[in-house]
This record gives C-alpha cells, sequence and structure tokens, in this order.
C-alpha cells in the first residue's frame, strides 16, 4: 500500500511551469528577434502559443546558405518533394507574416543568380512596414545590377542602409529631400560598376556613421564629397595599388578608420577630429617606391589635425620606418598612441618628438618577418635618448606626460630591456603592464 501511494504521488506531481512562454507577447517577439527568421518559424512547432508568434517578430533575416543547406535527411527530402529554392522560401515567409512592423530586413542573397523583381517587391514590402535597417548583400558576380527603388530614398522611417554587391539607382532631383532619418551608411562595392555609389553619402542630410570598402582592379578614379554632419568614418580602399584621389570634408568628424592603398586623400577641416585608426594594407612585393609611399604615409598622418588618439597597424609603421623624409607637424593634444610592429621601435623615436603631451602608449610587438629581421637586429634604443634631436623632446615627455606604458609581444631581447630600462628610469608615476614570459622575472614590480 506504502509503495502505491508513493507511486501515485509521483504520477499525480505537477509539471513544472512553462516560463518562458507566460511571458508577456512583446518580450518573447524580442528575444525572437536576436535569431534569424528560419530560426524562429522554428520555434512555433512548441506550443499552440508559439505557432504565429514568428509572424511579428519586428526582424527578417534570409541568408541564402542558411536556407538552401539541408542540415538533415527530412529537409533533404522536404527540398526534393516540394522543389524549395530561396525565393520561394522568402516569398513564402513574407506572405505568411501579419502587417506589423518591421524593424530590420536583411537578406543576403550572395551567391548564384538573383530574381530582381522578387528583390524588388521584398524591399518595397519592408518600406511599407516602415523599415528602420535595411542590410542588402548580392553576389557581384550574378546577372546584372539591381536598381534601388526609389521609396527607399524618400523612406522616413530609415535609419541603417548597407548595401554590398552591384546596386544602381536614377539620381532624384537636387530638390527632394532623400534619405531624412538616414544616420547609418555602409557601401561595399567594385567600383568598376558602382563608382556612383559613392555619391549616396552627399544625400544624406542627418548622416552619421559611413563606411565604405571600394574593390578597384583597372581604372583610375576621383572623388569628392561633403558631409557636415558626418561624425564616424571608415574607409578600406582595395585598389591593387592603382591611382586615385578622395577628397572628403566632414568638419564634425571624430573618428577615422583609413585602410588598404594610400594615394591621393584629401581631408579637409577636421578641427573636431579626436580618434585615427591608419591600416595600411598593400601587398608589399608590389611596391616599387618604398621609401616615396612611407613618406606618403607620413604626410597624411600629419593631416590629421589636433587628434587625441592614434593607432598604427603593422604595415603602416613599416612604412614609416622606411620614409624617405618626412616632417610630421607636432601634436599637441595626442594624449594616446598605439603602434604595432616588428619595426615599431625605430618610428618610435620620431613620434615621441612629435607628441610632447603623450599619456597613454600601447606598444605591440609582432613577429619579424624578412624585410625587417636584418634592421631588428641591428636596432639600438640609443636614439630615442641620446642622438639630437629626438633628445631634450623626448625626455621631457617621457619624465612629465607620460603616465601609462604597456608592451605586448615582450620577449626580453638585449634591446628590449634597455628600453624599458631607459622608460622606467625617467619615469615618475607610472601604471606599467608588461605581457611576456620574463616580465615580471627581469624587472621586478607588480604587473596590473
Amino acid at each position: 500500500m506504502v509503495c502505491s501511494a508513493e507511486s501515485t504521488s509521483k504520477r499525480q506531481k505537477p509539471e513544472e511551469a512553462d516560463r518562458i512562454s507566460n511571458l508577456p507577447k512583446s518580450l518573447l517577439c524580442h528575444i525572437l528577434s536576436f535569431l534569424t527568421t528560419k530560426e524562429a518559424v522554428v520555434t512555433s512547432i512548441l506550443s499552440s502559443r508559439w505557432k504565429t508568434l514568428w509572424t511579428v517578430v519586428p526582424k527578417l533575416d534570409f541568408d541564402y546558405y542558411e536556407l538552401t543547406t539541408t542540415s538533415s535527411s527530412a529537409e533533404v527530402q522536404s527540398h526534393k518533394r516540394y522543389n524549395f529554392n530561396f525565393a520561394h522560401i522568402v516569398s513564402r515567409v513574407w506572405a505568411l507574416r501579419s502587417a506589423s512592423q518591421v524593424q530590420k530586413f536583411r537578406l543576403h542573397w550572395d551567391h548564384g543568380v538573383y530574381d530582381p523583381v522578387h528583390m524588388d517587391t521584398w524591399v518595397r514590402a519592408a518600406i511599407a512596414r516602415g523599415v528602420e535597417d535595411i542590410d542588402l548583400n548580392i553576389d557581384p558576380n550574378s546577372n546584372g545590377s539591381f536598381y534601388l527603388p526609389c521609396s527607399l530614398f524618400n523612406c522616413k522611417t530609415l535609419i541603417a542602409l548597407k548595401l554590398s554587391g552591384n546596386f544602381e539607382y536614377d539620381t532624384p532631383p537636387s530638390s527632394s529631400i532623400v534619405f531624412p532619418s538616414l544616420k547609418i551608411l555602409h557601401l561595399e562595392f567594385n567600383f568598376n560598376s558602382c563608382d556612383y555609389l559613392f555619391t549616396l553619402p552627399t544625400l544624406c542630410p542627418v548622416l552619421q556613421d559611413l563606411s565604405v570598402e571600394v574593390h578597384c582592379w583597372y581604372t583610375d578614379w576621383h572623388c569628392k564629397f561633403i558631409s557636415p554632419t558626418l561624425k564616424r568614418l571608415h574607409l578600406y580602399m582595395k585598389f591593387d595599388e592603382l591611382p586615385y584621389k578622395l577628397e572628403i570634408k566632414a568638419p564634425a568628424l571624430e573618428y577615422l578608420n583609413f585602410g588598404g592603398h594610400l594615394d591621393s586623400v584629401l581631408l579637409e577641416d577636421l578641427s573636431n577630429l579626436a580618434e585615427a585608426v591608419i591600416d595600411i594594407d598593400v601587398d608589399l612585393t608590389k611596391i616599387d617606391y618604398y621609401e616615396h609611399y612611407g613618406s606618403r604615409v607620413w604626410d597624411f598622418i600629419g593631416e590629421l589635425g589636433d587628434i587625441k588618439s592614434l593607432h598604427l597597424s603593422t604595415n603602416t609603421t613599416e612604412f614609416l620606418c622606411n620614409a624617405s623624409e618626412f616632417d610630421p607637424p607636432t601634436f599637441h593634444n595626442l594624449s594616446f598612441l598605439k603602434v604595432k610592429g616588428p619595426c615599431m621601435l625605430h618610428v618610435l623615436p620620431h613620434l615621441l618628438q612629435v607628441t610632447p603631451n603623450l599619456a597613454v602608449l600601447l606598444v605591440e610587438k609582432e613577429e619579424r618577418n624578412f624585410f625587417w629581421f636584418e634592421k631588428e637586429e641591428s636596432f639600438t634604443c640609443d636614439m630615442i635618448f641620446y642622438e639630437e634631436p629626438l633628445q631634450q623632446v623626448v625626455r621631457k615627455c617621457l619624465s612629465t606626460c607620460l603616465t601609462t606604458l604597456h608592451y605586448e609581444g615582450f620577449e626580453g631581447l638585449k634591446n628590449e630591456l634597455k628600453l624599458i630600462k631607459h622608460f622606467l628610469k625617467r619615469a615618475k608615476s607610472w601604471d606599467i603592464n608588461e605581457d611576456g614570459p620574463f616580465a615580471a622575472f627581469q624587472f621586478g614590480f607588480s604587473l596590473i
């Protein structure tokens, strides 16, 4: 009897409550918005309450590879039986979802031949539902370009737009107001067919964040745009060492990230620029004017004005090290400096010379390559502290302004030990960080 009573009580034990399903509908939709549309649709099998919940999620995320790649035998049979393709799946989702707002529409059709008719229908549907964020990516090698609908330019709710691939559009009349609310614009395209896309930033009256990645292999290029509201600019110029000319006037610019091939870049009115990241990325074996290129990089850095923070990549410091001539201005407001690469110790003295108020110095050393092995071995840090005309300026910077030194990649080499010794000798109140196996042993200070 006792055993029977216990077994009955176990069978009658209530199941644990489904706390997630009992959450408010708005919160569940917010949770589902972090999933792709395919993943959100799968949740419809959980219970009756979840069956149609995905149709009101304010985000539609379609990726060709995700929707066409089968992960199970059941999916393979389903695709064969119903002859599914990407366009059919996306159209079906649009047909089943409710008429509620679509805050974000992401479509990556970056493989195979896309259908411009379907794409136009979907983009217009997103615009009609008050979309705020559109991300379109089509295969640049596919069948022609996609014409952006005119309604996109007049969309009052659109805040962020990302285009990658081949796109075209009819230039709106100069008297019309376009992209009235657009603040974020990201463009990635092949200049050979889509150079006019670079004129889009000039059509955005409240643009704040612009990212442009240009790929070009055989054509010269000249572009100029003015944006009085732009605050953040990310440029990556993949020009295969071909000549180009770029003029930018952005008086409100606060952050600049430049990467790729540097040719003729004119930056006007940078009085508000506070931070710059320079990442020169070219094939070193194709540069037959190495010293001249290094001087060009110095000149570009000299145009950055009164910045407060500067980040230099490995390739950038390598070119700076080999410059034939340079005469950069003094950066009186620069308080943060990060330099990377095996030859950064050669560039460091010249940077310290023109940064008299530097407070934080981050040094990141990477593995040597065949270009810099010999020069690295011959380097002596005496040039930083004893050679004129660097002596007085560098000593003053180290003894009065610099408060934080972070050395990443420390190996305990002779020149590194000598350099750290000089730094510690002239430092008054520092926070010192050392990353490396010999840091605590060699110098005997606490690690922060």
